[in-house]
């Protein structure tokens, strides 16, 4: 009998497969524990099969990461041409950010541990092209909220620090805090009554107010501004929030 030929479309189906089983296995058991035999015992693909698509579990890895930065590029995409001012469009972006770990948490893990050398030592060339514009278009995102506000004169990069010094300090802020306080994600032990979006929009008004970014809190009710960008860009997200028994409040 020949076997059956697929088309590109068919091949990518197939291969989504196998990341969403991977994906699975990684909510399950914690990324550390992923192999790939593993990831064959839950595909109804032969081990050879799943070789043609993936050099290793590494590069299954850094396949995953690919998908979970597509699925936030998209976000802060979306954030990023939201008809408000800039400072509004950054925090909107923030909590973006929150979002995608709250509805994701095993891709936003995921995300860190594929930046390892031994990852991207092993993994394709293909795949690391793919990452690399993946991440163009994910951090043009960004860039364009700061440049956008530089031009406006609602910010001003301060003497000792460029453009991406200062995207560096906003991705650390919503990074650190998300991943301390997001029960989705992890617990910090001293967490006590903290509430991650919360924390997560004081943080923000703190880096911004100090930067002067324009206007500043004492001038704008940011928290109303940011309940009516999140029911705009992003009402589906908000509505898988809600049917998993999760709502923002800030």
């Amino acid at each position: 009998m020949t076997p059956r030929i697929l088309d590109e479309k068919a091949l990518q189906a197939r291969e989504q497969e196998i990341i969403n089983a991977a994906i699975g296995l990684i909510q399950e058991h914690g990324v550390e524990h992923i192999t790939m035999d593993k990831v064959v015992s839950k595909v109804p693909y032969s081990k050879g099969t799943i070789y043609k698509h993936f050099d290793g579990k590494e590069d299954l890895l850094l396949a995953i990461s690919n998908h979970a930065i597509s699925i936030l590029s998209d976000l802060f995409w979306r954030s990023s041409q939201f008809e408000g001012c800039t400072r509004e469009r950054m925090l909107l972006l923030n909590f973006s950010y929150l979002i995608y770990a709250i509805l994701h948490p095993a891709l936003f893990q995921t995300v860190v541990c594929a930046k390892s050398p031994n990852v991207f030592g092993k993994s394709s060339e293909k795949r690391l092209q793919e990452q690399e514009q993946l991440e163009f278009k994910l951090l043009g995102a960004i860039h364009g909220i700061v440049e956008g506000a530089l031009n406006d004169k609602s910010l001003n990069l301060p003497d000792h620090m460029d453009i991406q010094q200062l995207c560096f300090a906003n991705w650390s802020m919503a990074y650190g805090t998300i991943i301390l306080l997001s029960g989705e994600v992890e617990q910090c032990s001293g967490r006590t009554a903290l509430i991650v979006e919360r924390e997560l929009f004081n943080q923000n008004n703190l880096l911004f107010d100090g930067l002067q970014w324009q206007p500043l809190t004492k001038d704008k009710d940011y928290s109303a501004e940011l309940k009516k960008a999140l029911d705009k860009v992003f009402p589906k997200e908000l509505l898988l929030m809600h049917e998993k028994g999760r709502d923002l409040a800030f």
